[in-house]
């Protein structure tokens, strides 16, 4: 059965293969953003965690012209032991003539079988849409915290340099999670322990408040994290010259941790899984690691 689909004489859904990655670059590059150059955005949506993804996501052409695209992204996760199928549509741009065909792509998309479906930058007209399709939201808390230096408190900041240490250090799953994010130069990498016990963090630098911040995006063991956060906050101040740090709540798994200032609303997330609850859902695998956003 093809994926092709008709929806005028002149209009058709159709998946993107490798073929069509640099039209689908360059009609990201003029349309959607322009700040990533067409190379940039191709490495973006050209990457992949699953060796048989079925393709890069969708796109409409009109007259054999790109005009509208939902890029996706395949990978294969680890979670509570067993191999899970995820796909992370995202860069849903269609130009104006053709919007009311933008519905078209997605449903191409999630009728695929055996995939939990992670949508982490919709834009505001998606999210009704989302919502329609019977997405769950997830947690949109930001916790907001001044990187305030201590002396006290659990905790090291070490330096693991080779992967032979990482892997004998960290658990199997935060030891996969390293190997497959470690080639995108603007994530940043921290290791933490409290004796034997360790864990790493992937921040962005980003701003805040005009002061430099911490965007910390993942963790591998949030209670380990909350137990270090003293040592944490000090290293990303004095090594990293970062005044706050931003953590989604979710990420924390309900673990309270003080901080002097007021939650905010994030950006809204969603995802669509027959198996999964939003606790196996991070921000890995996606277009917030593939691309620099």
């Amino acid at each position: 059965m093809t994926n092709d689909r008709l929806i005028t004489d002149k209009t058709m859904v159709t998946a993107i293969t490798h073929h069509d990655l640099d039209e689908v670059a360059g009609f990201l590059h003029h349309h959607m953003n322009s700040r990533f150059t067409q190379q940039e955005w191709k490495q973006g949506i050209s990457k992949s965690w699953l060796p048989d993804a079925p393709n890069f996501g969708f796109m409409l052409r009109c007259n054999s012209q790109i005009v509208g695209t939902l890029c996706a992204i395949y990978s294969e996760q680890n979670i509570a032991g067993c191999l899970k199928r995820f796909c992370n549509p995202h860069s849903w741009c269609v130009l104006s003539d053709f919007r009311t065909r933008s519905i078209d792509l997605v449903l191409s998309l999630i009728r695929q079988e055996g995939y939990t479906y992670t949508m982490f930058s919709p834009n505001k007209d998606g999210i009704e849409i989302f919502k329609y399709l019977k997405f769950k939201p997830l947690d949109d808390q930001i916790l907001i915290f001044l990187n305030m230096p201590s002396l006290l408190g659990a905790g090291k900041i070490p330096s693991l340099q080779s992967f032979k240490q990482i892997k004998a250090l960290l658990p199997e799953h935060a030891t996969q999670h390293y190997v497959d994010h470690i080639d995108f130069p603007w994530l940043n990498f921290m290791f933490f322990n409290e004796r034997d016990r360790y864990g790493f963090l992937i921040f962005k630098k980003q701003r805040y408040k005009r002061l430099a911040s911490a965007w910390i995006m993942y963790v591998s063991d949030a209670a380990l994290f909350c137990q270090c956060w003293p040592a944490i906050r000090t290293h990303l101040l004095i090594k990293h010259g970062l005044f706050t740090s931003k953590i989604e709540a979710r990420l924390l798994e309900n673990i309270r941790m003080k901080t002097w200032l007021d939650p905010e609303q994030g950006a809204r997330k969603f995802f669509l899984s027959k198996e999964l609850s939003a606790d196996s859902i991070h921000n890995l695998y996606s277009e917030l690691v593939t691309l620099d956003l």
